[in-house]
């Protein structure tokens, strides 16, 4: 009787995973095509692999986790995942699938289970070219229990001749090629300075400080109507270099105020970053950097030296310097300190902190680094009181 129930089961896979149109298919292979080559180029999974992969995962798209989890490869939650968590209701295996925020994160976290995971080694041994031996390998590895899968993905790599991918994801970067779109971050719009012509051997200081205090000051006054308002949630209007009685919504984009420069009632303070010593916190294994890799509420970091950018630390950890940039809530031109914590993966949703009591210059992009907690979470469970945020406030950071 079990083995006739397995049996079903599998029979019902094999159906599920047929159930999508030509016209799904090919768009999905223009939609997500370069995302499998930039993960050749950086993890050396052939990008038709990749692609089958997802493919064949995902409905091409149409099924249900992967329109509602965004996960197109059907990754499972295990003891080691801690974010979301979604139960597709029709599953009659009761599985768990991991959640993520976009599909660019999907293939990005598949991109570190294949390469952190000993029971894939051997395929990294295989020509990156031959399709047929990394689909077999795969499933001599267990990816799957369908006995078919191998014949599957070279089906479907064969019929979309998607090893033109793979020819892609050989070729060397060059400055002209068009770059992957970054992750889409819900980010505060941000007034564009007028085009000036370039002045030679003219010092930055030169710009009239007092100019840039009044139109500080005037977006401040109209922002204090905004803070007035009861207990919204709503951060658009706010800009990111806004300082809430003591504590910024953003981080200011691409730099930092540096001066204690009166702005109206209201100080322009250098706001927070969160530093960090070697050793400081437990050592984690990451496989493809030298740096030290550490570990904080169960996330990977580096420490940031002295002249990092994220494009270096992107390098060095095999990893995109857009996700980089995502994962940090670091954007446009922002670039590490010395000493700064640089998570190399999306941080958590939970945390064993409950609160933290707010210090003069603490930002919630500060606290999303501290606690490795994401900077949405944070600013959904922390809505903005009438009389503003001050020292000494209770800013929730996993509260019951």
């Amino acid at each position: 009787m079990k083995k006739l129930l397995l049996l079903f089961i599998c029979l019902s896979t094999l159906c599920a995973y047929s159930q999508y149109a030509e016209e799904d298919v090919l768009n999905y292979i223009d939609n997500y095509s370069k995302l499998a080559v930039q993960s050749m180029k950086t993890y050396k999974i052939p990008a038709s692999v990749k692609l089958a992969q997802a493919i064949y995962s995902s409905n091409a798209g149409q099924s249900k986790v992967a329109k509602e989890a965004r996960n197109h490869f059907g990754l499972l939650c295990n003891a080691e995942y801690q974010g979301e968590q979604y139960y597709e209701t029709s599953d009659r295996s009761g599985n768990c699938y991991r959640t993520y925020n976009t599909v660019a994160e999907s293939f990005q976290d598949h991109n570190i289970f294949l390469t952190t995971r000993p029971r894939y080694e051997s395929l990294f041994q295989l020509a990156p070219t031959d399709y047929r031996a990394w689909a077999n390998g795969l499933q001599a590895c267990g990816y799957s229990i369908n006995p078919e899968y191998a014949q599957r993905l070279i089906n479907i790599i064969e019929k979309y001749t998607l090893t033109r991918f793979d020819k892609q994801g050989l070729q060397q970067d060059t400055e002209s090629e068009v770059a992957e779109p970054k992750p889409v971050v819900q980010e505060v719009a941000e007034p564009k300075p007028a085009a000036q012509e370039p002045v030679q051997n003219q010092p930055a200081t030169q710009t009239p400080k007092s100019d840039k205090h009044k139109q500080k000051a005037n977006k401040q006054e109209e922002q204090k109507q905004v803070v007035a308002q009861p207990a919204t949630t709503n951060y658009d209007g706010v800009e990111p270099d806004t300082i809430i009685n003591g504590i910024e919504v953003y981080i200011q984009r691409g730099k930092r105020p540096s001066t204690s420069a009166a702005a109206g009632n209201r100080p322009i303070i250098t706001m927070n970053v969160f530093t960090a010593k070697p050793n400081e916190y437990k050592v984690s294994y990451f496989p493809y950097t030298k740096r030290d890799v550490y570990e904080n509420n169960k996330i990977k970091f580096v420490i940031a030296q002295k002249g990092d950018t994220y494009a270096k630390l992107a390098r060095e950890t095999q990893l995109m310097e857009s996700d980089l940039r995502y994962y940090n809530d670091a954007y446009d031109e922002y670039e590490p300190i010395e000493g700064e914590v640089v998570y190399l993966q999306m941080k958590n949703t939970k945390s064993d902190v409950s609160y933290h009591k707010l210090e003069m210059a603490d930002s919630f992009r500060y606290l999303s680094q501290k606690y490795a907690i994401q900077l949405k979470i944070l600013t959904k469970k922390n809505q903005q009181p009438a009389e503003g945020f001050t020292v000494g406030s209770l800013i929730c950071i996993d509260c019951k």
